[in-house]
């Protein structure tokens, strides 16, 4: 019937696989036989013990005291015969084994012994003769628990049997009056409820008698009554109901389609965020670089304007005669501002080759082979005017023989977005940070490196620490803060740069964050060079 749900139990273990009935029986029959069992072991064994220590241990001490009583004159006379008669005396106890009398001088005096005596289950017991104050000979007796034994288990059988009949019969009569007035009305209220399961709520459930079973049948009843009512309710509300979930489940399509579309203008509006901020940090690194190659240029220029100074005036003074000396003033001057004119330009020629190789990898993120120490210092270089802006300073502790096969632009633009996030957040309203670069090889496989970027800054503060790659996450909303840096360097490290990235900070205690990186990128080498 529609809404019927069967119930599937658990696998079922030894014990829990049993019947109720058979479980109550077992457990009827278990109570009885364990105590029994136990009671009778009780019992037994303290039987057992007296009945050992009237029968053996008992006798055995007594007949080593006569022995050792009556054995010191005939042992003293050498009067074997008397001697004799005493042990033979003894000897009419089947459950004696064997006497020994033995002379402290002669040795063997006299010695019985049981023909078909049992050699099991022995004890025995050794006296010392005297006489005078002085050990004449000793005596030994030896008797064994096996016949006793044996009377005793024949005992204990028919006691076992007696106790037997007797659980039997307690047994009988327990489960008859549990099969009658348990299980027969059991088994009545289970046909019962199987009807009421097949949806069969005409007929009333059976009550047998009024006691705890009747009660329970009056419910299940009240509970047929109930579900009969519910069922009629039930169907009087299925049109409506199935119209509403018809309205309903419309109206969600059109929420779904809403969200969808809202979505999509997010993943558009991200992307569109993400290259703007790529841009902004390439203008503002070519910012920077200008800002560097001005002073350079600038005394560049100067030093020319001087050397053209300094040669328009030899000219002249050439032309109206010269000396020695002034020749030899103008090739000094001439040769050291050649020098500072030198170094000004191979300076910067060189921050414009770092310019160019950084942006270069920065707008095509091209793969290619590079030293890791080079890229970071070049990328640090490029941003030295806002670092010093900001009157703050870089430590660099860099491998140079950490070869990587991965893509130096975006590796690039990863520590720079560090750089400027430990700027704008760690150094807030403070000058004089420290900000450090470590890099060390780890012994994995496929071969990695571990590069940190660290600051003695603020901190994150622990409700900030599970957000902070989350993309639009930032605390400097509207103060400069796009939210973006951080998700960018997440993406970057971990779909493109094949490597992970964690932060560890306390707040005050400055932030840490600690790339793992593959020293060769996942997918092909790019050999298009």
């Amino acid at each position: 019937m529609p809404g019927k749900h069967t119930h599937q139990p658990a696998a079922p273990g030894r014990f829990s696989s049993l019947s109720l009935r058979n479980a109550i029986v077992l457990g009827i029959a278990l109570g009885i036989v364990i105590p029994a069992m136990l009671l009778g072991s009780v019992l037994a064994r303290d039987s057992y013990e007296r009945e050992y220590e009237v029968r053996v241990r008992g006798p055995l001490r007594q007949y080593a005291n006569m022995l050792e009583q009556t054995m010191p004159i005939p042992l003293w006379q050498v009067d074997a015969e008397a001697a004799q008669s005493f042990v033979n005396s003894v000897m009419l106890n089947p459950d004696v084994v064997r006497i020994s009398v033995e002379d402290a001088a002669l040795g063997r005096f006299v010695h019985a012994e049981q023909a078909n005596a049992q050699q099991q289950d022995l004890i025995s017991e050794t006296r010392n003769i005297r006489k005078g104050g002085g050990i004449i000979g000793r005596v030994t007796i030896v008797m064994s628990s096996h016949l006793m034994e044996q009377e005793f288990l024949k005992k204990l059988a028919k006691g076992g049997a007696a106790i037997l009949v007797q659980l039997l019969i307690s047994f009988f009569l327990l489960w008859l009056l549990f099969q009658r007035r348990m299980m027969r009305p059991l088994q009545q209220l289970q046909l019962d409820v199987d009807r009421l399961g097949e949806g069969q709520f005409t007929a009333p459930v059976h009550v047998a008698r009024q006691d705890e079973l009747g009660s329970l049948a009056l419910g299940v009843d009240t509970m047929r009554v109930r579900l009969g009512e519910l069922m009629q309710m039930q169907a009087s509300h299925q049109l409506t109901l199935e119209q509403r979930v018809a309205d309903r489940t419309q109206e969600l399509h059109g929420s779904n389609q809403e969200l969808r579309t809202a979505l999509d203008n997010l993943n558009n509006a991200q992307l569109e965020i993400q290259r703007t901020d790529r841009l902004a940090a390439l203008g503002s690194l070519v910012a920077g670089v200008a800002h560097e190659l001005n002073t350079p240029i600038g005394n560049s220029v100067t030093v020319a304007s001087t050397i053209h100074d300094l040669s328009h005036e030899f000219c002249k003074k050439m032309a109206l005669g010269m000396t020695r000396a002034q020749l030899q003033t103008y090739v000094e001057q001439n040769l050291q501002a050649s020098d500072i004119l030198l170094r000004n330009l191979h300076g910067a020629a060189e921050l414009i080759g770092s310019f160019k190789r950084v942006a270069v990898d920065r707008t095509s993120a091209q793969r290619r082979a590079f030293l890791l120490d080079e890229v970071i210092r070049e990328t640090v270089l490029t941003m030295g005017t806002s670092i010093k802006r900001s009157i703050h300073q870089v430590s660099m502790d860099l491998p140079a023989d950490i070869w990587m096969d991965s893509y130096p632009g975006l590796l690039g633009q990863v520590i720079s977005n560090l750089i400027n996030n430990a700027i704008l957040h760690g150094f807030e309203d403070r000058e004089n940070g420290v900000i450090s670069i470590h890099a060390h090889r780890l012994d994995l496989e496929p071969p990695a490196v571990e590069l940190s970027v660290s600051d003695d800054g603020v901190g994150i503060s622990e409700a900030n620490m599970s957000r902070i790659f989350d993309p639009f996450f930032t605390t400097k909303l509207g103060q400069g803060g796009s939210g973006l840096g951080l998700n960018i360097v997440y993406n970057l490290i971990r779909d493109v740069l094949g490597g992970s990235i964690r932060v560890e900070s306390k707040p005050g205690s400055g932030a840490s964050f600690i790339m793992h990186l593959p020293l060769h990128a996942p997918g092909q080498a790019d050999t298009s060079e």
